[in-house]
């Protein structure tokens, strides 16, 4: 009986424990959201208000419940909401103008709250392995001279890069502050740790940077931050931020691939918050085993070409818990022709791309969520896109080859998610606007087929205002072995068994194409 009380008294104690949650300082150049106020547990977080979308990024302890109280703090009621994706089935309360929930683990959330724009939430466990400033083989660009005010272009952060790149294994430490930088080069085992509150800044005049290529239809551009070629053991980690300020680049005639491990293997990319690409945001190239995680890319959707991750003839890489937002294709792989536009700085010949997987994502877009293209011109192979949602997107899942003549084989989509599909992508046949497009377009750049395509377990809120497509181009660019498998479309319970009720309507040029529920 003496047990008893004492058993009630350390369950009370345990349902009242919560996670500690950690916000970020707002870098100065940054206005807090003029929308929303977010409490977690009571205390605020620093929001940020942005073009198209307000956002805010927290850290949490997971396994506990933690309250999240959003205000809408120009107006009086919450007449509507949305959270998303819809498949966490997150359960919400309005309270006059604040919408309350509760997590227990981190999450990528969009929020739509009557007729604001969207607020996104960025929520990351908490950090591990956080360096100490002025541990040993910790390099702290402040001991460089780093100019942490953003008034001038400082080569502080690589001059720290290279005294540390001398000692293989060391850490550059990036504290809270704006860095306003030139083209950066991560060195061979080296590590590059951005603190939360911390912003690397592109300026957007191309005078400050080295141009690498040109793009036809665009103009030149450069990478931003790189990799060494032939290099090894490369982190980039923190809770920090990369700002690409594309929106004014683009107006300066100018673009940059912003992130962009390059020739390099085992590399590691975790926490970090890319925002404001001018081009490509995250692009591993030539990259042998490499993990992208807690990846937060917040593109703008008046800025085109800035896809948020393009995967380029690489081996073994792994793209999971990310969110993208972009006017350009959210996540997609693709191989490119030889020392042509974009691929003159490519450190080797062309390299056939396999073992690519992208994991848990989160895909808000005016093109395609997912997508293996449109240069197929070597080898893809075993690509899978997983257990990912589209909030909103023209395409929500698809397959465009365009360039190339070589083979996209052995490519998955399953546990895939399409909320929300809008407008269409001019240039298609019929153009494309749909859930589901497979196409071999010839631009006279060469065609090549696509085979075996498993497309499962898939729900598809919306079909999109065009036909869905499974079309090759002629003899020699069939799309073959395409598996479809537990498809829900709309809000049906069971899984379309036609292609007719896929609203699959053009299959000219395949063949094998099969419909196997469980």
């Amino acid at each position: 009986m003496f047990f008893k009380p004492i058993i009630a008294l350390m369950a009370m104690m345990v349902s009242l424990v919560s996670a500690d949650a950690v916000s970020y300082p707002r870098p100065s150049l940054y206005d807090k959201s003029a929308h929303f106020s977010l409490k977690v547990n009571g205390t605020y977080m620093y929001t940020v208000s942005y073009a198209g979308f307000d956002y805010v990024h927290v850290s949490m302890d997971e396994g506990y419940p933690t309250e999240f109280r959003i205000k809408v703090v120009d107006q009086d009621s919450i007449e509507s909401y949305n959270i998303s994706p819809r498949n966490l089935g997150i359960n919400a309360t309005s309270q006059e103008n604040e919408l309350v929930f509760s997590l227990t683990e981190a999450q990528y959330l969009i929020v739509k709250i009557n007729d604001e724009k969207e607020f996104v939430i960025m929520v990351d466990p908490a950090e591990v392995d956080v360096p100490d400033a002025k541990g040993d083989g910790v390099y702290n660009v402040l001991d460089y001279d780093a100019d942490d005010s953003g008034k001038s272009v400082t080569k502080g952060i690589q001059d720290a890069i290279d005294a540390a790149a001398k000692k293989p294994g060391s850490t550059v430490y990036v504290p809270p502050g704006l860095y306003t930088i030139g083209n950066l080069l991560i060195r061979n085992q080296t590590s590059l740790y951005l603190a939360g509150g911390s912003v690397l800044r592109f300026t957007g005049n191309p005078s400050d940077y080295t141009t690498l290529f040109n793009k036809s239809d665009i103009g030149p551009g450069t990478w931003w931050i790189q990799t060494e070629f032939d290099s090894t053991d490369i982190k980039v980690y923190g809770r920090g931020t990369i700002d690409g300020n594309g929106y004014n680049s683009r107006k300066n005639k100018f673009m940059a691939d912003l992130l962009v491990p390059v020739g390099t293997k085992n590399f590691v990319c975790d926490g970090i918050l890319v925002r404001d690409s001018g081009f490509w945001a995250v692009t591993p190239i030539q990259v042998q085993d490499a993990l992208l995680t807690n990846l937060k890319i917040l593109d703008r959707h008046d800025v085109s070409q800035n896809d948020g991750v393009d995967v380029v003839e690489s081996q073994r890489v792994t793209v999971r818990r990310a969110i993208a937002i972009s006017n350009d294709d959210s996540f997609s792989a693709k191989t490119w022709q030889y020392n042509e536009g974009t691929t003159v700085p490519y450190p080797y010949s062309p390299k056939p791309q396999n073992d690519i997987l992208f994991d848990n994502c989160l895909a808000w877009t005016t093109c395609f969520g997912y997508k293996i293209g449109q240069g197929v011109w070597e080898v893809q192979d075993n690509v899978t896109f997983q257990n990912s949602v589209v909030y909103d997107g023209s395409v929500g899942i698809g397959i465009h080859h365009e360039f190339g003549s070589d083979t996209a084989s052995n490519i998955t989509f399953e546990n895939i998610d399409i909320e929300r599909l809008h407008g269409h992508i001019p240039g298609f046949p019929g153009d494309f606007g749909t859930w589901l497009g497979i196409y071999v377009q010839d631009s006279k750049r060469g065609v090549g087929p696509v085979q075996d395509v498993t497309i499962k377990n898939i729900r598809a809120r919306s079909q999109g205002t065009r036909n869905a497509v499974i079309q090759g181009h002629n003899e020699s660019s069939i799309v073959s072995g395409v598996t479809i498998s537990d498809v829900y479309m709309f809000s049906n319970t069971t899984a379309a068994t036609s292609l007719e009720e896929l609203n699959v309507h053009n299959t000219s040029w395949s063949k094998d194409i099969k419909i196997i529920n469980s």
